[in-house]
């Protein structure tokens, strides 16, 4: 059997609608008895033919088909591809919004915090994964969600702001000053984004250093987030 058929065989072999990171099947599979350009090259002729879908670089989507329809790459595959188990990340953004129904506007951009990646960031089309350097648990994630929030306030698509102060009254009962230092150093938010923070604890009598962040000669802009302000 040709070199390139049986590349082209063994890719074919592989699980349906699942991302591959093409360096790790050349390493596990054909490594060291193919030559690596040879093998990018059979892949970028399936490419051509339909037969693979290239993510991004190195990263390559095997199609499955329904009533003979080829399944299009969804988002849920990126995620599946970079957060296969718990504990690796979370999303943040557009996607967070939606889901504690802050804004009616379905999310046409997916972003998450993770802590496995090793650069900075990683972008997969609409999909955009930031590196943290933090442990992953449901407090941390629930502060971090909490600073985003504010930090994007502004940008959320017609807000609901009776959601957003329903949210508020939630996240207050599990506040931990500890845990919202750690948030801060790790997300490192604006300075407007932490005096919007103090607004809303002080506001709730919630005992927080944030405005040891702060400048007291500084005005800080400050949505209007209190229902019928």
């Amino acid at each position: 059997m040709k070199e390139s058929d049986l590349i082209t065989g063994t890719c074919e072999m592989l699980e349906k609608g699942v991302i591959y990171d093409a360096s790790k099947i050349y390493h596990d599979h054909f490594h060291p008895l193919f030559n690596e350009v040879n093998y990018y090259q059979v892949l970028s002729r399936m490419v051509k033919n339909n037969r693979l879908i290239k993510v991004a670089k190195g990263l390559y989507y095997s199609p499955e088909y329904k009533d003979g329809n080829q399944v299009p790459l969804t988002h849920k595959h990126i995620k599946k591809f970079m957060l296969p188990y718990h504990g690796l990340g979370f999303a943040v953004g557009e996607s967070l919004y939606y889901r504690l129904k802050l804004t009616s506007t379905k999310p046409s951009n997916y972003t998450y915090y993770v802590n496995h990646i090793e650069e900075k960031t990683r972008t997969i089309q609409n999909t955009k994964f930031i590196r943290i350097y933090s442990e992953i648990n449901a407090d941390i994630i629930k502060h971090i969600e909490f600073i985003d929030i504010l930090e994007h306030f502004d940008s959320i698509h017609n807000i609901n702001l009776e959601g957003f102060n329903h949210y508020i009254s939630s996240f207050i009962t599990t506040y931990d000053e500890n845990i919202m230092k750690h948030t801060i150093k790790v997300i490192k938010p604006k300075k407007r984004t932490i005096a919007f923070l103090k607004e809303i604890l002080d506001g709730n009598s919630i005992d927080n250093s944030s405005g040891l962040y702060l400048s007291t000669t500084s005005k800080y802009h400050i949505p209007k987030w209190i229902t019928g302000s």
